[in-house]
């Protein structure tokens, strides 16, 4: 909370006061959606209360452990404050320990659970009521744990994090810090999510192994100002006790909520497997994304029973665009030479004081700033952003 207040603060010093309240109010998206009511999918935010130690903690992964000592932090948590002019090497680097205490709400009794870390920096472990849930390398990409049979109900459960930004070489970036040009800061920097839904469901990508698949696949094909393919593909899991018979449906919206486009696919889903729905929308005269005019389209993904309920479901925005490099031809978008030239900057994740841990609203604030500043490309300094 201290952080994001804090980023607050720095927004209004760099903004005059009137601006910032008449400012439009970005929408940002939860693990990768926008929850969609009556889907039988709830998003609830994991950031508030952690206690962090830095260090080596025996036994911080156990229920019992006693953490009343140690500071008590909300999510993004970049570890430390650093001075505004910190370019590397004076942050802390090591192992650090999060835990968190929680009663779940009985209302969640029954559901799939996952817990989803944007990302945590470096190396970590996540473990649950003492029992380590999963493992990740790497600070960029989401660390995402099914804790469905880990908790405990009506009592106190505890999510302990073991994380470590070390200097490390086998995952990026790769080199000592003290050969980087930027701060290799570390903490569970991003906001972390607890996703309940039911237990036929559209899987997380970065949670199943599958190869250039699982979750909400879309990509586009035969893109003009005529006409343009969607194409879509959405990995559903069954981990109830019986075989399930639906369909995933497919509702594409205009930015103002005009549908149009609707379809269904059937699919059968024996217990304890997965299935893929592929399926296609044709659209015509789309309104194509460009940077000139960056629409996004609406695209709503449901699962429905035979009897019509629907079983999950989210939102997710698109923007529908063709990129294409032809060699001397130069650089093409949605089918046609780009008639400009293509002016960019390099961009960190990072923001004054807080270090990587940065409020959504920042990262919106600096992407608004470069376009004001005519630039159409950012380059993402290596890391997903």
């Amino acid at each position: 909370m201290k952080q994001r207040v804090l980023s607050y603060l720095i927004a209004l010093l760099l903004f005059p006061l009137h601006e910032v309240q008449a400012a439009y109010q970005p929408e940002f998206s939860t693990a990768g959606f926008y929850e969609l009511k009556n889907s039988g999918r709830e998003v609830h935010s994991m950031n508030p209360a952690w206690r962090l130690h830095k260090g080596a903690a025996s036994g911080a992964e156990t229920p019992g452990f006693n953490d009343r000592n140690w500071r008590v932090v909300s999510l993004p948590d970049g570890i430390e404050y650093v001075p505004t002019e910190a370019s590397g090497c004076i942050n802390y680097q090591g192992e650090v320990w999060y835990r968190k205490h929680f009663t779940p709400a009985k209302a969640l009794k029954g559901k799939k659970l996952f817990l989803h870390f944007e990302a945590i920096m470096g190396k970590s472990k996540v473990f649950v009521n003492g029992n380590l849930l999963a493992e990740h390398f790497g600070g960029y990409l989401p660390v995402v744990v099914d804790v469905t049979d880990a908790l405990n109900w009506g009592t106190d459960n505890v999510i302990a994090v073991w994380a470590d930004n070390s200097n490390d070489p086998n995952y990026p970036p790769g080199k000592a810090q003290d050969v980087l040009d930027y701060t290799y800061f570390g903490g569970i920097y991003r906001d972390c999510w607890l996703i309940a839904h039911n237990p036929i469901f559209i899987t997380d990508p970065n949670f199943e192994n599958e190869t250039a698949g699982g979750g909400l696949f879309v990509a586009y094909d035969k893109v003009s100002d005529t006409s343009a393919e969607v194409l879509l593909k959405t990995h559903v899991r069954n981990d109830s006790k019986e075989n399930f018979t639906g369909v995933v449906e497919y509702e594409l919206q205009q930015p103002n909520g005009k549908q149009v486009a609707f379809l269904n696919d059937k699919i059968q889903v024996r217990s304890g497997k997965t299935t893929t729905s592929k399926d296609k929308i044709t659209l015509k005269s789309p309104l194509l994304w460009s940077p000139e005019t960056p629409t996004l389209y609406n695209l709503i993904v449901r699962i429905r029973n035979n009897q019509g309920n629907i079983v999950d479901g989210y939102r997710r925005r698109i923007g529908i665009r063709s990129v294409e490099f032809k060699g001397k031809d130069g650089f093409w978008l949605n089918g046609k030479p780009y008639s400009t030239p293509l002016i960019g900057a390099n961009r960190h994740q990072d923001f004054a004081v807080v270090g990587n841990a940065v409020a959504n609203s920042i990262h919106w604030r600096d992407a608004k700033k470069l376009r004001d500043a005519g630039m159409k490309i950012i380059r993402n300094a290596h890391c997903p952003q």
